[in-house]
């Protein structure tokens, strides 16, 4: 696969959390970030409150196995978008971990997660030369 077509999937495979509680009024929230990201990269990470009636407080976590990190903690009464870069973690390997979304306030609680690739970087050396087939010179000593 050519690298435009691997990075238009990697795009077309972001994932969305979402909620609606049931009401087109109530609380909702929206996560984005992309399904596949690179060991040691730096990604971004997108959340955003919608019509929230009372204090909310958005917790968004990156989960592998018993281990946590907190991405984002956001208390608020109001709508909010907010979009951020995050160190992803290193890997040796292929490694499947959740993102865990949670929105709380004192009559409104929703938990969801999905999960997020991290792949290990391999750098390759692409070397181009003027000629179709790279021939080289025999040099012959006289």
């Amino acid at each position: 696969m050519g690298v435009n077509r691997i990075f238009w999937i990697e795009i077309l495979l972001t994932f969305v959390l979402c909620c609606v509680n049931g009401q087109t009024s109530g609380p909702r929230f929206l996560v984005t970030f992309p399904a596949v990201i690179q060991s040691g990269s730096e990604s971004k990470l997108c959340a955003s409150l919608l019509n929230p009636r009372e204090s909310l407080v958005m917790n968004v976590q990156l989960v592998d196995g018993n281990q946590s990190t907190l991405l984002l903690q956001s208390r608020s009464s109001e709508e909010f978008h907010r979009c951020f870069n995050f160190q992803a973690p290193r890997v040796e390997k292929d490694s499947v971990q959740k993102m865990k979304v949670e929105v709380r306030g004192r009559s409104f609680q929703v938990t969801d997660e999905r999960k997020v690739m991290f792949r290990p970087y391999f750098p390759l050396t692409f070397i181009q030369s003027d000629k179709p087939i790279y021939t080289p010179l025999l040099y012959t000593h006289r």
